[in-house]
């Protein structure tokens, strides 16, 4: 009796393991295909392996030009805290 219940309980983990994996995997594809749809209506044509290249790497361009932008906005309220022309306790919004 004591096998049947490590073999039900392995076997209903594996059943676990396999549901979150299809459930990920439908909804990365969910994703993959609204952004096919984007690219396709740009292009005007199915999307190249070097479309897709080139479409990521401004994607992750355009993300890090955002990260300097509002690195160098926190940057200014840091400099403007420190030399006084801030109060800590004002709402820097």
């Amino acid at each position: 009796m004591d096998n049947f219940n490590e073999t039900f309980s392995y076997m209903m983990g594996q059943a676990m393991t396999m549901i979150a994996y299809c459930t990920f995997a439908t909804f990365i594809e969910k994703i993959l295909e609204d952004e096919r749809k984007k690219v396709k209506a740009a292009l005007g044509h199915e999307p190249t392996q070097e479309n897709w290249q080139d479409y990521y790497k401004l994607k992750q361009e355009k993300t890090d030009k955002q990260k300097v932008n509002q690195r160098e906005i926190d940057r200014e309220k840091l400099r403007r805290l420190v030399m006084g022309e801030l109060d800590a306790t004002s709402d820097a919004g």
